[in-house]
């Protein structure tokens, strides 16, 4: 039972707790005490008493600069952040975000600051160029910006903004798919080039299983018995922590990035005897690898390049593989929902946005129901 504008509840042991601020340690976190009470009011009136008595916030040294509030809000985040994501943020953060705004002072960043940056990397961005942005990481970039702020602003070291941060438009693309030619002549051409890079392409193909989740996928996680596939992993690349050198990465075995995406998958029919096979040559360790240790997704995709060049297929990026295996389970009419599921995404909607989509006859037709 805790009321709007105090920080009162109650405690385990049947005491009222409130607490206040009482000013900073010296990392820049702020510092509460607490009052006690046998019920809310007397914990109440303790606590109103204890904020007019205390005296206004120090200052906890000189004033931060946003790289400072840049490194709090990140370490705060990370608490719940995968460790791939972490290193994502901390990439462009340091390469980005600090060279041209970490050494402003906090209150010196403002929605006009802000804007006029993102805006100089959109330009730079649309003069194009080997290192060119792309308008999602300019997007990113925003979204970063904006929840550091937020989170200088809630332990005060700033005002909140007043005017909202420029994100750049996000243009819906065209997924890259292979034509059921194109398909065709790849579940042929891999049919007689079995060996464990194929048949992870057969699984993302028939599962739409991504690259990293393929490259971690170990035998352990194949039931050829009751016919599944189970989506416990992935490979991610996250920080070193034991180097000197702040861009210096590593590959790891981490779970994946969100709940659905820890999924069980019904291996189709048509799998079956390549996973039998591979299983026969390579009986333990990782499925793309063959080995012990398992394979990094740069090199699994540099392999699939090589195949689809081999095949004489044109050069797509490995996650068409998901994209192809969605497009045909909506064509041959699956339900959303089981799809959904199939493909780890948090919800339906993911997967109606991005995979079903009502042509113009499609809506003629359902118009035409009206009168009919």
């Amino acid at each position: 039972m805790s009321k709007k504008g105090l920080n009162i509840h109650k405690r385990k042991d049947g005491r009222w707790e409130g607490r206040y601020r009482t000013g900073f340690y010296e990392n820049g976190f702020i510092r509460y005490a607490s009052v006690y009470g046998k019920n809310y009011m007397e914990a109440k009136n303790k606590l109103l008493d204890a904020i007019a008595n205390s005296l206004p916030p120090e200052k906890h040294g000189k004033e931060k600069s946003f790289s400072e509030i840049l490194r709090l809000w990140l370490d705060n985040k990370c608490l719940h952040l995968k460790g791939a994501t972490e290193h994502r943020y901390r990439t462009v953060i340091e390469r980005h975000i600090e060279p041209e705004l970490g050494a402003l002072p906090v209150t010196a960043i403002t929605s006009v600051t802000i804007n006029s940056f993102l805006s100089r990397k959109m330009r730079t961005a649309k003069r194009g160029g080997k290192n060119t942005l792309s308008p999602a990481y300019i997007r990113a970039m925003a979204q970063i910006i904006q929840s550091a702020m937020q989170f200088a602003a809630n332990e005060e070291y700033c005002k909140p903004l007043k005017t909202d941060i420029y994100k750049p438009h996000l243009e819906k693309k065209d997924l890259s798919i292979l034509s059921r030619e194109e398909q065709d002549c790849l579940e042929e051409y891999l049919s007689v080039h079995t060996d464990s890079i194929s048949t992870g392409i057969l699984i993302s193909l028939y599962a739409g299983l991504r690259i990293g989740e393929v490259c971690a996928l170990s035998w352990e996680d194949v039931d050829l018995n009751g016919k599944v596939i189970h989506i416990r992993h992935t490979v991610a690349r996250v920080r070193r922590e034991d180097s000197e050198r702040p861009s210096a990465t590593q590959l790891i075995i981490d779970v994946p990035k969100t709940p659905s995406s820890v999924r069980d998958i019904p291996i189709a029919s048509a799998l079956i005897p390549y996973l039998i096979e591979l299983r026969r040559e390579n009986p333990t360790g990782y499925l793309t690898s063959g080995k012990e240790n398992f394979m990094s997704p740069r090199t699994y995709e540099y392999r699939f390049h090589h195949l689809l060049e081999e095949s004489g297929i044109r050069q797509i990026n490995y996650h068409a593989l998901r994209h192809t295996f969605a497009t045909r389970c909506v064509e041959s009419g699956m339900d959303v929902k089981s799809l959904s599921e199939i493909l780890g995404h948090a919800n339906v909607g993911i997967t109606l946005n991005t995979y079903v989509h009502s042509s113009m006859e499609r809506k003629r037709e359902q118009l035409e129901l009206l009168h009919a």
